[in-house]
């Protein structure tokens, strides 16, 4: 017989094994992101990343966490509804569901204060006259 516990344990192995699973491709990706393709010349120590100052890095840094971090609470969101749904009226699942939707509300607000102090020290830094300060380009 089915039961919620029992479906329960499967989601949470399928949400273990997609975080595996995005971490292994981070990993494989992640050096892609970060060390530049052109042949350094002999004799000089050259910049392995490809970002030309650590700030453009920290920017792309950020740029990839709310990104993936958006990613992660449209899933969280859906599986908390799923919990919802699971709970067919037993008190305790509904509040540990409701619970789960706080947090992810809060996680949510978090990355969204990230991205608005990032855009507002950036917005300072070029009303102040620095061109380009906040712009990722590489090398």
């Amino acid at each position: 017989m089915i039961t919620s516990r029992t479906i329960f344990q499967k989601a949470g192995e399928t949400v273990r094994k997609a975080a595996q699973w995005g971490v292994s491709l981070a990993a494989l990706f992640l050096p892609r992101l970060l060390f530049a393709q052109t042949p350094c010349p002999d004799g000089r120590i050259c910049n392995p990343i490809k970002f030309p100052n650590f700030i453009s890095f920290a920017l792309e840094l950020v740029n990839v966490v709310i990104q993936y971090g958006a990613l992660l609470i449209v899933v969280f969101i859906v599986f908390a509804g799923f919990k919802f749904v699971t709970a067919q009226g037993n008190s305790e699942k509904v509040s540990e569901a409701k619970k789960m939707l706080t947090w992810i509300i809060v996680g949510a607000f978090v990355l969204l204060g990230v991205y608005v102090i990032k855009a507002a020290i950036c917005g300072t830094i070029e009303q102040l006259g620095v061109q380009d300060a906040c712009k990722t380009t590489s090398q």
